[in-house]
């Protein structure tokens, strides 16, 4: 009689599970079984999937598209290149909104989204909701003033969202203000303790906007990795304003950008690891510009080729409050018509160190020291191959705020400068020095095993 109680209460209790549970999720074809993508969503429940078949989809129920909190996952039968959102450039008009707490779970796959128009988001908008944006084109959307409304995010708006974007190609979209391609900002909500928010992008190509590619501001820790971020006429990448808790860039090319690589300010902090930032140029700081109150930290990667219009053709360092470090890192081939082709550090009451890097190759206009410029009072550099050595800085040590250590001048031996190939021959006296395992015989720019990335293919792309 136990026995039959026990198996009685366990029956029970997983017939209470099973409730809740869809143990036949359902696949809703459109337009063989709804007319239009809305309806297929409309008509779905949770772990279902809209199927949508090829063709280009345009006009009411294929543009506007709202997931309505569901978590679905919203897929095209061919992928992108053959299931096209057409929004056709009406005003007030974007590919899918998400404003209904939607999670990872909520998956929208193998898009294109093109011609939107709105003020905030003109491809995707996400407003408290977290959804998985994954192998989607969003191409040639915008974000446009209406009324009092401002306008952010030509191809991607994030508020409050720990959306994650996957393979996707983020291209030719314009803002009239902040983040062409992508923008992220976050606030402070008291009400669940939550201080900021993880947006992610993941083997992504953000290329050719008409701004800023990639722009986060307030409080979001924006982890970009693995991607491309190519040809924008504003800076590839802008953290600012109190982006405090970071942001990541991981395993990146980063180039030819007209507004610069890399720009951190306005109390914000930086990571840049095991990157590529090449062929950018800007006003101050070719490749990456830290700001009076910025915190950067840039290790592992190779800055070549970048180009400052007045200061800082590798990286430009203008700090009052902030700090910066420069580790195991190759700056080489940047120009500057001021001073610094190579670094720049304009420093105020600022901590600057650089261990273990090569700066050598660099050129300035302006300047006697083309390589290193430093003014202020206090930096530290050690271990470091500095073409024209502590004489290449153009200020000597004093041991106590101008600490220069363990500085040497030889040539680098670089496999193929000339070409872009940055590994150091197996008898190149600064072994240790610049990026690790960068060396003839590897075929890793990092420990992680990327790819080395030569000034050829980067000629090519």
């Amino acid at each position: 009689m136990k026995r039959f109680k026990n198996c009685f209460y366990i029956v029970a209790i997983v017939s209470v599970l099973l409730v809740n549970i869809p143990l036949n999720a359902t696949t809703i074809v459109v337009p063989n079984d709804q007319p239009t993508i809305q309806a297929g969503i409309d008509a779905a429940a949770d772990r279902d999937t809209v199927l949508v078949k090829s063709g280009t989809y345009k006009g009411d129920g294929n543009v506007n598209i709202d997931f309505k909190g569901k978590e679905i996952t919203v897929k095209s039968e061919n992928g992108a290149a053959l299931t096209i959102i057409d929004c056709e450039g009406h005003p007030d008009t974007r590919g899918f909104t998400f404003q209904n707490e939607e999670t990872a779970t909520a998956e929208l796959d193998g898009f294109t989204i093109m011609n939107g128009n709105h003020s905030l988001g003109g491809g995707i908008y996400c407003n408290n909701a977290s959804p998985t944006i994954k192998n989607c084109v969003i191409d040639q959307n915008i974000a446009v003033k209406n009324g009092d409304f401002t306008r952010y995010g030509g191809g991607v708006y994030g508020f409050n969202s720990e959306m994650k974007v996957m393979g996707c190609i983020i291209s030719n979209n314009s803002s009239e203000s902040y983040g062409s391609g992508v923008f992220f900002r976050g606030e402070v909500d008291y009400s669940v303790r939550k201080s900021y928010y993880q947006p992610t992008l993941t083997d992504c190509v953000i290329s050719e906007n008409s701004g800023t590619g990639l722009y986060c501001i307030s409080q979001v820790s924006t982890t970009i990795k693995d991607s491309e971020i190519l040809k924008n006429k504003g800076r590839g990448i802008v953290c600012t304003f109190f982006s405090l808790s970071g942001t990541h860039v991981v395993n990146c090319l980063i180039s030819e950008s007209m507004g610069g690589g890399i720009e951190c300010a306005e109390h914000s902090v930086l990571y840049v690891s095991d990157s590529y930032i090449t062929q950018n140029t800007a006003e101050y700081g070719g490749g990456i510009y830290s700001s009076p109150t910025a915190i950067s930290h840039v290790s592992d990667c190779v800055i070549a080729a970048n180009t400052a219009f007045k200061t800082g053709g590798g990286i430009e360092v203008q700090s009052s409050f902030g700090r910066a470090s420069v580790k195991h890192c190759t700056i080489t081939q940047n120009s500057a018509d001021g001073s610094g082709g190579g670094v720049n550090a304009f420093l105020g009451g600022t901590l600057f160190k650089m261990t273990d890097s090569i700066v050598w190759g660099n050129s300035s206009k302006l300047t006697p020291h083309p390589e290193f410029y430093v003014s202020g009072p206090s930096a530290t550099v050690r271990r470091c191959n500095i073409r024209g050595g502590i004489d290449g800085i153009d200020r000597g040590p004093d041991g106590d705020q101008h600490i220069f250590e363990d500085i040497i001048d030889v040539d680098p031996q670089f496999a193929d400068a000339n070409n872009g190939d940055f590994r150091l021959r197996r008898r190149s006296k600064a072994a240790g020095m610049g990026v690790q395992a960068l060396t003839e015989d590897a075929l890793s720019v990092s420990s992680v095993g990327k790819k080395v990335i030569i000034w050829g293919a980067l000629k090519r792309k």
